[in-house]
């Protein structure tokens, strides 16, 4: 997972995408080191012990952003990436209520040319993974459109799915 994830995030830039800033392999220890988000995760604004309150405008901001990452890794990045692990935890939240998708450990190249998914163990989170690809183990970037349905459900009832 940690070759995985700072390969993936070495490769990729969208200003939704939170940003590698290092990371270090030595002696067994590994570490990456992300841009700071000091507004925590989606999932502790609709979720937490201490709940804040997101107005609807920052809801409706933070969809739209997400949506707009979500094109760029399956319609901008060569070959597409699937994120495989979408969910209101790895939507990190900068000062301005800013997403940025972050935890790639689960992703993978989505196919190419004339392929529309790919077959690989099933993974992910539960609630959030597309049920066709828990019965079929075929991954597609649809998968990752099923996860953000349901954290757009989310986002409009203030409520787990």
């Amino acid at each position: 997972m940690f070759l995985v994830e700072t390969l993936m995030m070495s490769l990729l830039h969208h200003p939704n995408l939170i940003r590698l800033l290092g990371y270090c392999a030595e002696e067994g220890h590994r570490l990456i080191v992300y841009e700071f988000a000091p507004s925590g995760s989606l999932d502790d604004h609709l979720f937490g012990v201490n709940e804040k309150h997101l107005q609807w405008c920052t809801r409706m901001k933070i969809a739209a952003k997400v949506a707009k990452c979500l094109e760029y890794l399956q319609t901008k990045a060569s070959p597409p990436v699937i994120h495989r692990n979408l969910k209101p935890s790895n939507i990190l939240l900068d000062a301005e209520f800013n997403p940025k998708v972050s935890g790639f450990g689960l992703a993978k190249l989505g196919p190419i040319g004339d392929r529309s998914h790919i077959s690989t163990s099933v993974i992910g989170t539960p609630g959030y993974i597309a049920p066709e690809f828990m019965n079929s183990g075929q991954l597609s970037v649809k998968c990752d459109i099923y996860s953000f349905g349901v954290i757009l459900l989310e986002l409009i009832t203030g409520r787990r799915a």
